[in-house]
């Protein structure tokens, strides 16, 4: 038999190349070994028939089924070539060049994934279940299973045909080695399924959306659909190298389910997850959804945030910090600007007061006993030299970081908002001074901690209002009558300036937030104006400004 086959049976949408062929022997009385006969007799090479066949043999199959050329280049994988695969390379001439694909890492080997659902379905396998990026039935909101229970294999784990003897039969067919009639006959229908919880259904549905060519989010940009493929799989191959370090039990729950099937793979170079990933559908589909939280992050700043819990787990080495996470990941554009923010000083000092938060018997922080920024008398005791930036921007940096400690603020901008700060100017300080600390994360801490019990308690954030109110309302006669007593001959318009230094000296907040600047960022004259006003002052006259706001109070 060589020419077309009686009974036409194209593939259903999705369906593989395999699954195919086996409904059309059905469909035509044929047995899957008289069919690929049939098909050898052409002329046609079934090498690499579900991965990437030759152009002749698509033709053949099509010519053979009375189908269009296009659907049977649909149901292999080399119509995710480019996108979810790199198959440069591949001969299907030289039966060795498939390990040039295969040395690239996640690549589809012997057997496949299945939905039990679909297959009851339909009775169809799709192509895209051999792909390891994907682990989960977005129709059924199901995680695939990847072994059958009853000969503890993988599904179609068949070395010697493309095609089960037992043809679209959905059972698993896989020969038992007891002679060529002895197949698994498990009902794959029967299979127990289990839900795919939603994040790892929403990660599968972005992927999805890769796969059929459509842009997805990343980092608040668009990105294209093998760009962020390759970012997935590469940041979820870094994050599973991390999960080995001690420490990452608290990060993800299936952190410890990882550890056992790493002592399986552990050799001298330990599990190498760059080139083959766990092959439970279960775990690797978590570890996929923990990466896409991040790369779904809507800007860098937060996928770092998501991200430096993982790295501070990096181990110490002769390659440095960086050196090992390279070694472990291909720095993509994205990935290496991912990492690099990720380990910023900033972001790894506030991984650790964010741990620290968490102590037990401690309690949380009072976030109203906090000034904006660190009086200057507790800056001389305890923080002269704690880095290298300027006494303000310590003092600043000193009250952001104890408000980290509280168990509500999560990133710098909460810490500054929580103290009545602008996001961004928190985020600024926080930058700028933790990349110049000259003391270890552990020392700051103890360090802000005794400037903080110095400090006197007060509610920071009502004297700050009075301050506010009496500038709303233009409450201006204290002034009057300390100038009158104290400093005659001041004029009547340097108001602002007594309530700016009470602002800076008794509520101890930023100078830039002073309410009489309205608003707007004070101009370098407003700056010096205040500083010629601030240092006029003599001991007496600043008891007396202070003490109009004590009584007030």
């Amino acid at each position: 038999m060589t020419g077309a086959l009686p009974i036409s049976v194209p593939p259903r949408p999705e369906e593989s190349v395999e699954s195919w062929l086996e409904h059309l022997a059905d469909a035509n009385g044929l047995t899957t070994a008289q069919l690929l006969a049939t098909i050898r007799r052409t002329g046609a090479t079934t090498r690499y028939l579900t991965l990437a066949p030759s152009a002749e043999t698509i033709a053949r199959l099509a010519a053979l089924a009375r189908v269009d050329e296009q659907v049977v280049y649909a149901a292999t994988l080399a119509s995710f070539d480019g996108i979810a695969l790199d198959l440069t390379g591949l001969d299907p001439a030289d039966r060795h060049s498939y390990r040039q694909v295969a040395a690239r890492g996640w690549t589809p080997a012997h057997g496949t994934q299945i939905c039990p659902a679909c297959i009851a379905d339909t009775g169809a396998w799709k192509t895209a279940w051999r792909l390891l990026l994907v682990t989960t039935c977005a129709d059924h909101g199901l995680v695939f299973i990847a072994e059958c229970p009853a000969c503890e294999r993988p599904f179609r784990d068949q070395r010697h045909s493309h095609l089960r003897r037992v043809g679209a039969a959905t059972v698993c067919g896989n020969p038992l080695g007891q002679g060529p009639l002895k197949q698994c006959q498990h009902d794959l229908t029967t299979l127990p399924r289990e839900p795919a919880s939603p994040t790892v259904l929403a990660t599968q549905e972005r992927i999805n959306a890769a796969l059929i060519g459509r842009s997805v989010p990343v980092l608040g940009e668009s990105a294209k659909p093998a760009a962020y493929l390759t970012d997935l799989r590469h940041l979820t191959t870094l994050l599973l190298h991390l999960a080995g370090q001690p420490g990452a039990d608290g990060l993800a729950p299936w952190v410890a389910e990882l550890a056992a099937l790493a002592a399986e793979r552990t050799s001298t170079r330990g599990p190498r997850w760059g080139m083959r990933p766990p092959d439970d559908p279960a775990l690797r589909g978590q570890a996929l959804a923990t990466a896409d939280v991040i790369l779904a992050a809507d800007d860098l700043d937060t996928a770092a945030r998501l991200l430096t819990p993982w790295t501070e787990l990096t181990p110490t080495t002769n390659d440095g910090p960086l050196g090992w996470l390279a070694d472990r990941i291909v720095m993509t554009a994205t990935l290496t600007r991912l990492v690099m923010a990720a380990r910023a000083p900033h972001r790894r000092l506030s991984q650790h007061l964010d741990t620290t938060r968490s102590e037990r018997g401690r309690m949380p922080i009072n976030l109203l006993l906090i000034p904006q920024v660190i009086p200057h008398e507790q800056y001389l005791e305890h923080l002269v030299g704690a880095s290298g930036s300027s006494e303000a921007t310590i003092r600043l940096f000193a009250s952001l970081s104890l408000a980290r400690l509280h168990p509500d603020v999560t990133s710098w901008a909460a810490a500054a908002e929580a103290l009545g700060i602008p996001g961004p100017m928190g985020v600024r300080c926080a930058r700028a001074c933790s990349a110049t600390m000259l003391v270890t994360a552990d020392e700051w801490k103890a360090r802000i901690r005794r400037a903080i019990e110095g400090t006197p308690r007060e509610n920071y954030r009502a004297t700050e209002a009075e301050a506010k109110i009496r500038h709303r309302l233009g409450m201006s006669r204290w002034f009057d009558e300390w100038a009158r007593h104290y400093r005659p001959g001041t004029r009547h318009g340097s108001y602002d300036l007594g309530l700016t230094w009470q602002w800076v000296h008794i509520a101890h907040a930023h100078l830039d937030l002073s309410p009489v600047w309205r608003g707007r960022k004070p101009t370098a004259k407003d700056r010096a104006r205040y500083r010629q006003f601030e240092a006029s002052l003599d001991d007496k006259q600043q008891l007396e400004l202070a003490c109009v706001v004590r009584r007030r109070a």
